[in-house]
């Protein structure tokens, strides 16, 4: 069974694009534009990684991260932005990778593969 990966992101394109390149890697990806649409997929479904944008309405992905770790702790959370360091200060206290926007996809795809394989989702 292939590893699902919730891609939580406001801006349609790059939402599309990134989930489009991760199911050409075999990856299942459920989508949501914020995070409160995030939670919920999160109650519905087994979620393997969050990939989140930093930035979104509603629910950012700071408010995110910390819900998702305080419910399910060995689930990997990624954050990406396009914004600056001081945005991502409540992160590194929680010690989640930040992929800075743009990024390449393979670089994408090589942090799944190490967050999946230090949690011994994969080998």
């Amino acid at each position: 069974m292939s590893q699902t990966i919730l891609v939580v992101e406001d801006e349609a394109a790059n939402l599309r694009l990134v989930s489009l390149f991760l199911e050409k890697q075999g990856y299942r990806v459920l989508q949501a534009r914020d995070g409160l649409e995030a939670m919920e997929l999160i109650s519905q479904f087994r979620v393997d990684v969050v990939l989140s944008d930093l930035r979104m309405p509603r629910m950012d992905g700071v408010a995110l991260t910390r819900h998702i770790l305080s419910k399910m702790p060995n689930t990997p959370v990624l954050v990406m932005t396009a914004y600056a360091a001081q945005d991502v200060k409540g992160l590194s206290e929680l010690g989640v990778p930040v992929l800075n926007k743009p990024f390449m996809l393979e670089q994408l795809n090589s942090q799944i593969q190490i967050v999946l394989s230090s949690r011994g989702i994969i080998s």
